[in-house]
């Protein structure tokens, strides 16, 4: 089974790109996996919910209809503020979505997929621990990730520019891919590298 893994910068089109490709190349979408849906999961699991308070104080979760959830809105507010609560949080989350994404792989290999397909957003910021036949790197000038960050999430600048402190440089991780998908035109655009890729890398 081959394993495939997308990653790149924030407001680039990670997810896109993995839906284009599992579009052509999986039966089932339901097969990717998702670190960032993953450790949005592993946000509202109990022990996580008891960590956030003690580590990064009672205001990080809150009471919504009688239970309680982490304060997304605080934790990305506070934590891309302070580079410590942010390393705080990523020692919470980054194992339990390893651990996801392996018991993901080995689900897949044992009913005998032909590709393992994971958009993994921080690869390269957890040290490539990810092992992977082929990495997409999906990326955008600075200008573009803004507005669309901006346009997509009504984020302001000034936590944009924190968000895209926090990961490496989109330049560091073109230098490192094997695939590169540069998305800063129209969606036809990126279709057409999408399938291009498909084409050159893979054989069913």
């Amino acid at each position: 089974m081959n394993s495939w893994i997308v990653t790149g910068g924030i407001g680039c089109g990670k997810s896109s790109v993995t839906d284009l490709l599992a579009g052509h190349l999986l039966k089932d979408k339901a097969l990717i996996f998702s670190a960032d849906r993953s450790a949005q999961a592993l946000l509202d699991q109990p022990e996580i919910l008891v960590k956030l308070k003690t580590q990064l104080g009672e205001a990080s979760v809150v009471n919504r209809e009688g239970r309680e959830v982490a304060d997304r809105e605080w934790l990305r507010t506070e934590v891309f503020a302070n580079e410590a609560r942010r390393q705080v949080l990523e020692k919470m989350l980054h194992p339990g979505v390893l651990a996801e994404l392996e018991s993901a792989r080995a689900a897949q290999s044992a009913a005998g997929a032909n590709l393992f397909l994971a958009e993994v957003p921080l690869h390269y910021e957890i040290g490539g621990t990810v092992s992977a036949d082929l990495i997409i790197v999906v990326a955008a000038s600075p200008e573009v990730q803004k507005r669309r960050l901006m346009e997509r999430r009504g984020l302001d600048e000034s936590i944009i520019d924190k968000m895209l402190r926090a990961q490496w440089p989109i330049e560091a991780k073109v230098e490192r891919a094997n695939v590169v998908i540069w998305n800063d035109g129209d969606r036809s655009a990126l279709e057409a590298q999408v399938l291009t890729l498909a084409r050159q890398h893979w054989q069913a």
